[in-house]
């Protein structure tokens, strides 16, 4: 392959990652770029094709964007200031339940990209529970969540504490759970990922359970040593007797038109090893709308 053809290729490549990140309202540095690229490249190759690329790219401050957009540059410096003080909410909460021993980490979730809350939405947290304590442990913190009065509603959501996606320390594989192959919000959403809290480096390791993600994103740096943790014994028979239990009330009182959605991949899944209410699953959205947008680009 030429030259030629070789930047003919990194340009598209660059433009679909910057087509997708704009339907977030998100300029890209010059490293995310590369971290996002669906092709192998170097970062001086990467900066040759934007520089050259002025016809439909545009660079303001460091951030690169599509040509017409300088606002979305503005609006990353305000996203910032909104993710410092939803960190701080978030941590506050977890301060309550990090001492539950089911817990093994928390991370803030739905940033797509570095710094990037809005500024009244909620603020959404993945949860990672011991094996075999799923349940218990979404029934303490939404219990505690319901009792301190944080959980959103349709009235209030800002920056409320969203706990709708659970995870258990045995099932960190998330390959499964994308969409269809199309599916880069949610490969973006496991690399946004703001650890709070890590008892075990649980999550720090996240990315050595997920080495199919070098298939879409071949730039990332992924150890191919996988996490495992076996030193908790969770054979406890009340505590398993809790824990379905705790299912048992849990599926109960859950609204019917939940139940009536779960499925392997959707946004609604109710397994012993991931629980996620998602009652809108945005993704086969943002699929449409980048490829809509992405033709309008490469024509």
């Amino acid at each position: 392959m030429d030259k030629q053809i070789e930047a003919k290729e990194l340009k598209t490549a660059i433009i679909e990652v910057l087509v997708f990140f704009d339907l977030f309202n998100q300029p890209l540095t010059l490293f995310e770029i590369y971290k996002y690229l669906s092709i192998k490249a170097t970062l001086p190759q990467i900066l040759d094709v934007l520089e050259s690329s002025v016809d439909i790219i545009s660079m303001k401050n460091g951030f690169y964007f599509l040509l017409g957009r300088d606002k979305i540059v503005e609006n990353r410096f305000k996203k910032y200031n909104y993710f410092k003080r939803k960190i701080k909410i978030a941590k506050k909460f977890i301060k309550f339940i990090k001492f539950l021993p089911f817990v093994r980490a928390v991370a803030v979730s739905n940033i797509i990209c570095d710094h990037n809350l809005s500024n009244e939405g909620d603020i959404d947290l993945l949860v990672v529970s011991s094996k075999n304590r799923i349940w218990l442990t979404r029934f303490f913190c939404a219990g505690l969540a319901k009792i301190m009065n944080i959980r959103p509603s349709q009235e209030n959501k800002k920056d409320k504490i969203c706990l709708s996606f659970y995870l258990s320390e045995e099932n960190l594989n998330l390959e499964k759970y994308m969409y269809n192959q199309d599916d880069f919000y949610f490969i973006y959403w496991i690399l946004g990922l703001e650890i709070i809290l890590d008892k075990d480096n649980i999550l720090k390791n996240i990315l050595n359970n997920n080495l199919w993600l070098k298939k879409y994103l071949p730039n990332i740096l992924i150890s191919e040593n996988k996490f495992f943790n076996n030193k908790r014994d969770n054979n406890n028979f009340l505590l398993n007797y809790l824990e379905d239990l705790s299912k048992i009330l849990q599926l109960k009182i859950m609204p019917k038109e939940l139940k009536c959605q779960s499925c392997n991949c959707g946004g609604v899944v109710l397994t012993d090893n991931i629980i996620k209410l998602f009652r809108e699953d945005k993704r086969p959205n943002f699929i449409s709308h980048y490829k809509n947008n992405l033709s309008k680009y490469l024509k």
